[in-house]
């Protein structure tokens, strides 16, 4: 599928899902609502071809979120969004309290080493997928870690600024990912915010952990 093709697929499934979606990991039932404010879930068609080139293979996007109206393509990147993704190894494995300790362990190591082997895996594979479609190679600069910024016993939020290049553009993205034990699975959110000033980390810590908790309450 050529870029255009791709971007024609956008605008015809620009028509979004309510807020709230009912999806199920390793044969559970899950209820993911949206990031609070005006975001809805893009719906099947765009999650699993735009949304699908912005996620490592080894990862399942669940849900995807864009502010309502807004019909993104690989070559005018949009300035906030959000997924939920489960790890495709994992999805049908039991996470018990012990094993979220692990998962949470693992994660800080990784940050305490940059992620830089990680950033640099799936940026290759993320230029396979976007050569395929006919458009431009993304550069992805080395992150700076901000650290876990709260930790709660069935979530923890990290931040991140991961900057990338397309041409001759680059943009900076606040990043924030959520670790989250929902239902005995263990499931990822992340939330990307265009990196301005410092009031945008600030913007993605405080809507991370809001959404983190919306989630959690809503699969007791």
């Amino acid at each position: 599928m050529r870029l255009s093709a791709l971007c024609l697929l956008a605008v015809v499934a620009c028509a979004q899902t309510p807020a709230t979606t009912e999806v199920k990991a390793g044969g559970i039932a899950l209820t993911l609502p949206a990031p609070a404010g005006d975001f809805a879930e893009v719906g099947d068609r765009l999650r699993t071809t735009f949304f699908e080139l912005l996620a490592p293979s080894t990862n399942r996007v669940l849900t995807a979120y864009a502010p309502a109206g807004v019909v993104p393509s690989p070559a005018k990147p949009f300035d906030v969004y959000a997924m939920v993704q489960v790890s495709r190894q994992t999805e049908y494995v039991d996470c018990p309290p012990e094993g979220f300790a692990e998962l949470k362990k693992g994660v800080d190591e990784a940050m305490a080493n940059g992620a830089a082997d990680k950033l640099e895996a799936f940026g290759e594979e993320l230029n396979l997928r976007l050569k395929s479609l006919g458009a431009k190679p993304l550069t992805i600069g080395k992150p700076e870690m901000l650290g876990r910024v709260y930790d709660k016993k069935d979530s923890a939020g990290y931040l991140m600024l991961v900057a990338a290049k397309a041409g001759e553009s680059s943009t900076t993205m606040a990043t924030g990912i959520a670790l989250l034990r929902v239902k005995q699975r263990a499931l990822f959110a992340y939330f990307y915010r265009k990196y301005d000033s410092p009031d945008s980390v600030q913007a993605v810590r405080k809507s991370l952990e809001a959404w983190s908790d919306d989630i959690l309450a809503r699969n007791k």
